[in-house]
């Protein structure tokens, strides 16, 4: 459609523009959850290892709260105190992805351990609040293998072992896709 108003110029500084607009997209991060140990005492025993553990509240999200993964709540693993997530908790079991954005944004892990009361009528007991772990994959380059990571918790001792790996969009490039490779070429990122 031709247009004689000068409304044509308009369009095409319009057009222009919003083909020089940075994405905030960068990557996309892949998660595992590997396994998960805790000595903490559990349904008033004297010892690790009667703790039938389970997650509530589990989160992963980004310095905007942005919710990447929520799960509610996992099924309970009788008499542990090491849970391995592949073959003990079904929904803690597939790989999960998401995207990674620019300019270093941490992503981060909350969860809420539990040891279920298999008594009559007790109540379930939170073995300790995880919070604000920062899943590090600015220190991570693009790859298909997978990189552990390991948070070691205290007071109680105990860990969450998980796996990590990013895939970077085109144009970026470097550790946790942070970096873009022709800005100045084509003002593509």
């Amino acid at each position: 459609m031709l247009l004689t108003d000068g409304s044509t110029s308009i369009f095409c500084v319009f057009i222009l523009a919003a083909l020089t607009v940075p994405t905030l997209q960068s990557g996309t991060g892949y998660l595992k959850f590997v396994d998960y140990y805790d000595e903490s005492l559990c349904d008033g025993a004297n010892f690790a290892g009667f703790c039938d553990i389970y997650f509530r509240q589990l989160h992963v999200y980004d310095s905007t709260r942005d919710r990447l993964v929520y799960v509610q709540e996992t099924d309970a693993v009788l008499s542990q105190y090491n849970v391995n997530f592949t073959t003990d908790i079904p929904q803690l079991k597939p790989e999960f992805s998401f995207t990674i954005k620019t300019n270093g944004t941490p992503i981060k892990l909350r969860a809420e351990v539990w040891d279920k009361f298999l008594g009559n009528g007790g109540p379930d007991d939170i073995l300790r609040n995880l919070d604000n772990l920062v899943i590090p994959y600015d220190g991570i380059t693009a790859s298909s293998t997978w990189t552990d990571h390991e948070f070691t918790l205290s007071n109680p001792y105990g860990y969450l072992r998980i796996k990590m790996r990013i895939s970077c969009d085109p144009h970026f490039e470097g550790k946790g896709c942070n970096y873009c490779s022709d800005f100045y070429y084509t003002n593509t990122c």
